[in-house]
């Protein structure tokens, strides 16, 4: 990615453009208690956004769930701005800041693959993304709040 992005801790101001940034995906969010999640996540969890000429483009979430290990919970990058490196910094930095704070543990929930996921732009992508980010598959669970959709459980060290 070039050096036009900046990377910045997530405010309150920022949540308006990051609900722009998830409608820009319909794909990816396209339930709506996904999306009421995500809003409430951007609006109280700690995270992180990359800006682009001062304007959010992405941004991440993590929950701390030990002192450990770290989830994140969302992740984004406005669809005009996929695939420049966006999501890849935005990981990087926060597997920087949870480990500077002690964390051994990044992790992360995604569709798995025995959900069916039909068009170009799939899940399988976004697991290619995480396992180019050195995060290794564990298991699948059926979540009841994801509709009982497996959900791929993620991990990378940080150490």
């Amino acid at each position: 990615m070039s050096g036009a992005a900046d990377i910045r801790p997530l405010t309150s101001a920022d949540a308006e453009r990051c609900d722009a940034i998830v409608s820009s995906l319909p794909h990816f969010f396209g339930d709506p208690d996904g999306i009421r999640d995500c809003a409430a996540a951007v609006r109280v969890q700690r995270g992180w956004v990359a800006t682009i000429s001062g304007v959010v483009a992405g941004f991440l979430t993590i929950e701390r769930h030990f002192a450990e290990s770290a989830e994140i919970t969302w992740m984004a990058v406005h669809a005009d701005h996929r695939r420049r490196g966006l999501g890849r910094c935005l990981i990087e930095h926060s597997g920087i800041e949870v480990q500077r704070e002690g964390g051994r543990m990044l992790c992360v929930l995604t569709l798995g693959p025995s959900v069916p996921d039909p068009g170009d732009d799939t899940y399988d992508g976004t697991r290619a993304f995480y396992g180019s980010l050195g995060f290794v598959s564990l298991r699948e669970l059926a979540l009841s709040n994801w509709n009982n959709a497996f959900a791929l459980v993620l991990a990378r060290p940080l150490r």
